[in-house]
């Protein structure tokens, strides 16, 4: 017995030296290699700062699952991927730089490459560039507001622009907000002819910029110039927009055309006989050159400078060439009346609208609160009349149109107005509902602020002096304060 464990005892202690002599070799790491092992270009050759890296890497006992880079062989990021786009950053002030990059793999038990692949990357800084957008470029001739959108954009990445200027014609440069894409030219009151100061408007701000152009044109040609500076101080190329011409106002009263000339020929008489002076912007002429492509801030700038209104147009839609939208031109100049009106600017409008208009964005401008929507159709024969509730009919006077008037969607008005004119209508196949064509609303102080009309007045021109004599109370009376 004394034997056989004797026996046993000298068995295990052998196939103890036997498994010491047959452990696992220690784990060897992984080795890493870049597909560019150096990169030898000098001066304008050198790479800008966004490069293509690419490497792979192997394990001579396992896996790799990762890999690690560094910029400094001291705080090391890690990836699973093989390749990658790198946006390095320049040294501030510096137009050349070298960038060291470390990369080394990682294996699947965590060992590391104790050899990283390492690559010097010769940079050079590329200025940015800054352009102003021509496609949303005002008009050749403005009145009193110009709005430029524009862009800087740098390779090395946009953040490296540190600074933005303007300028007008041969004036000193401006700077303007780097993270800004707008800006807008007022002419200043009062207004002369020649060289002077104009404020800036950056996006839509109500307060003017704390710098002003100091050499725009009045009623002559102007061109604004833009440049851009990076961290290494490099400039950028000038880009300069088209010519323009800005024309001041000379009057404080606006006339606003939103229907062809033939429209215009029918009011301008009367307007002038009932004005002193007016202004006249068409919004319809030459496919709608002259419409603002930033109604806001565009409009609510031109407009701020006036302190009456009269407004011709109808529910023809048309297209914004920046934005893509397509509403009315009662719609586009909603939001920049709204303002209008409270800062007390005074306004008629003269307008159709139909039966599937949205004018939900109405509400926040003009006094009316809805439509009147019914089956059938209500007309206005050319023996019936539309009428005043208000005043006495010398100050309002009833009006004829020339022919039948059709399919007329009276107003409904909003609960801050008052009904002001009503029409005799005649009621087709059913049609059912209030007669209400035109409102008003006033101010805090009961003084008539704004006008509205559901019907085209120039339709009622040809009975007798009734239009002239109605255009004259509510714009020299009724806005008289």
């Amino acid at each position: 017995m004394r034997l056989i464990h004797w026996t046993l005892l000298l068995l295990a202690v052998a196939s103890l030296s036997h498994c010491k002599r047959g452990s696992f070799k220690e784990n060897q790491p992984p080795v890493t290699q870049l597909f560019l092992n150096e990169i030898n270009r000098v001066g304008e050759n050198r790479l800008n700062s966004t490069v293509f890296l690419s490497w792979f890497g192997s394990d001579p006992d396992g896996y790799v699952v990762g890999y690690e880079f560094s910029l400094d062989f001291e705080t090391w990021t890690y990836t699973t991927r093989t390749d990658s786009v790198f946006r390095f950053s320049i040294t501030a002030g510096n137009d050349t730089d070298d960038i060291n990059f470390w990369i080394r793999a990682v294996d699947n038990l965590g060992a590391r490459d104790p050899n990283p692949a390492f690559l010097k990357i010769p940079l050079r800084n590329t200025p940015p560039v800054a352009t102003i957008d021509r496609g949303a470029a005002p008009a050749d001739t403005v009145r009193i507001a110009a709005t430029f959108r524009w862009r800087a954009t740098d390779a090395d990445g946009d953040h490296t622009i540190t600074k933005v200027q303007i300028k007008a014609n041969d004036g000193d440069w401006v700077d303007v907000p780097r993270n800004s894409n707008l800006f807008t030219i007022v002419l200043r009151k009062p207004y002369q002819t020649g060289v002077h100061e104009a404020d800036i408007y950056i996006d839509n701000a109500r307060v003017p910029h704390v710098q002003a152009f100091d050499k725009i044109r009045y009623n002559d040609t102007n061109r604004v110039y833009i440049r851009a500076f990076d961290i290494a101080n490099s400039v950028s190329l000038v880009d300069t927009s088209e010519v323009f011409v800005m024309v001041p106002a000379s009057s404080d009263f606006l006339v606003i055309g939103g229907q062809p000339s033939n429209i215009w020929d029918i009011y301008r008489p009367i307007i002038e006989l009932v004005s002193t002076g007016y202004d006249y912007l068409d919004l319809i002429r030459n496919q709608g050159k002259y419409r603002p492509k930033f109604w806001n801030p565009t409009f609510r700038h031109v407009i701020a400078q006036y302190s009456r209104l009269f407004i011709f147009t109808d529910p023809t839609n048309y297209q914004n060439p920046v934005t893509g939208q397509s509403a009315s031109l009662l719609v586009f100049m909603a939001p920049a009346i709204a303002d209008f009106n409270n800062i007390g600017g005074k306004s008629l409008v003269t307008t159709t609208l139909t039966a599937n208009a949205d004018i939900t964005a109405f509400s926040i401008a003009y006094p009316i609160d809805g439509l009147v929507i019914s089956g059938g159709q209500a007309r206005l024969t050319a023996d019936s009349t539309i009428f005043s509730v208000q005043g006495t009919p010398q100050q309002y006077p009833a009006m004829k149109p020339q022919f039948v008037l059709t399919g007329l969607v009276p107003i409904v008005r909003s609960p801050d107005s008052e009904p002001f004119y009503r029409a005799q209508l005649t009621k087709l196949q059913g049609w059912q509902g209030d007669n209400l064509v035109g409102v008003r609303r006033r101010n805090g102080q009961g003084q008539v602020q704004q006008v509205f009309f559901g019907v085209n007045l120039h339709h009622f021109a040809m009975d007798g002096n009734h239009l002239q004599t109605l255009l004259h109370q509510i714009l020299n009376n009724d806005f008289n304060w």
